[in-house]
């Protein structure tokens, strides 16, 4: 009894293992936690707009599609004639309620952003192996910084992380729209649809009408679904060319970092240093030059999405005036004006962010340790500081910049635009 009595640990050693093991489970569930918040396990791999292209195939959209089969091209063109038949039913009910400026303007609502939808899709199709050039010239980009060292990988964690955030909060915002369009029909015993359309059926029996709302929902969420991918892919691709030019800034900084003021005889011009800001000279000129064919390919997306977008808010503001009186209404065209606010602001965040950063890298060119560089590395410099006191500028067909005073614009001339509308009314 003796021998056995010492080999049973004591209550209070039993107790210290059990708590030592439950907080070794925590900690892994907080790792996992953190892990699952972060990716982190994708990260290193690819850069994360790479991730969301490749999700393009969802769609039917990936790279040489238009050189495939007709067969294996089957299941998109069924979806592109499945949303063109539900676009006609939309037109069909616009076409009956031109003198109803109130139901006139719930139709122009849903179709104005079914259109952007249509434009935003084609122009992936169209553009998108010079897309696909793109997004795997920012893979070089993110694989190439990824051996830079510490402060870089830590940098492009943190802009990891805010891409996903924007899509997290693009999903959670597109489940909140598609609840609100949806809520008011499954409320309404069978007399409401989800979007305003007249079928060649009638829609009164069950039947019809659990036809229509399914079809009507399947659009929804198909739509919301496009939207999110192909915007989110957009902004994200704006947020590497901010990234970009921030590790631009940095490579300017080290220059001449571990170098001293020699007391006397030449300054540092050996082939070392030399090679060191010819590179980043020329990572800066290449780097201008890319953001410019990435700018072009977006200008059409940016330009059907601010005029869109435009109307979409006025609309909808035209139409809470008038369901005053009804909660539904509301609510479902309350989530859809700010659907349109936040799709304008998420491109004029990222574009004023491209060209502050932008501007950076003349900042960084005086601060880096350019004292000690000989004359002509000086001459060097000094133009590309010249260059970068310009800042980049994502213009639209040179009509407007994405900044936050085109967002302020948009929503000045909404507003003005629904104030004519209004006065006109009254």
């Amino acid at each position: 009894m003796m021998g056995l009595s010492r080999t049973i640990p004591s209550w209070p050693v039993l107790h210290n293992i059990s708590f030592a093991r439950a907080s070794q489970v925590r900690r892994a569930n907080m790792e996992y936690i953190y892990r699952w918040i972060l990716r982190d396990d994708t990260f290193a791999k690819e850069v994360y707009v790479k991730y969301n292209f490749t999700n393009l195939r969802t769609l039917g959209i990936y790279k040489a599609a238009s050189k495939t089969r007709l067969a294996r091209r089957a299941g998109f063109y069924a979806l592109e004639l499945f949303f063109l038949l539900q676009l006609c039913t939309i037109v069909w009910d616009l076409a009956t309620v031109l003198g109803d400026i109130g139901l006139f303007g719930d139709d122009m609502c849903i179709l104005a952003g079914l259109l952007l939808t249509l434009a935003k899709k084609w122009h992936c199709v169209l553009y998108i192996d010079e897309l696909w050039e793109c997004v795997e010239q920012m893979q070089t980009y993110h694989e190439h910084y990824l051996l830079q060292g510490e402060w870089f990988v830590r940098r492009m964690r943190r802009q990891n992380l805010q891409e996903r955030m924007l899509q997290d909060a693009s999903k959670l915002l597109a489940t909140l729209l598609a609840s609100c369009l949806m809520v008011n029909a499954l409320f309404s015993n069978g007399e409401t649809l989800i979007l305003r359309a007249i079928y060649p059926f009638s829609t009164a029996t069950t039947l019809g009408y659990g036809c229509v709302f399914v079809c009507q929902a399947c659009l929804i969420v198909y739509v919301l679904y496009s939207m999110v991918l192909i915007d989110c892919i957009g902004a994200q691709a704006l947020s590497q060319m901010a990234l970009l030019f921030c590790m631009q800034r940095k490579q300017f900084e080290l220059i001449g970092a571990d170098l001293q003021l020699p007391p006397e005889g030449p300054l540092h011009g050996d082939r070392s240093i030399r090679d060191q800001v010819y590179s980043a000279i020329a990572s800066h000129q290449q780097l201008l030059s890319f953001c410019n064919r990435l700018k072009r390919l977006y200008e059409p997306n940016i330009m059907a999405q601010f005029v869109c977008s435009m109307l979409i808010i006025c609309l909808t503001a035209f139409e809470l005036m008038f369901a005053k009186g009804d909660p539904m209404q509301m609510v479902r065209f309350g989530a859809y004006m700010l659907a349109g606010f936040y799709q304008v602001f998420v491109w004029s965040f990222f574009g004023n962010r491209v060209t502050n950063m932008s501007t950076g890298i003349s900042d960084a060119t005086i601060s880096c340790n350019w004292i000690v560089l000989a004359d002509g590395l000086k001459k060097d410099l000094r133009f590309t500081t010249m260059r970068s006191q310009k800042p980049f500028v994502i213009d639209v067909y040179w009509l407007f910049p994405l900044t936050y005073e085109t967002f302020i614009a948009i929503l000045s001339r909404s507003y003005s635009i629904f104030t004519l509308l209004r006065t006109m009314i009254e």
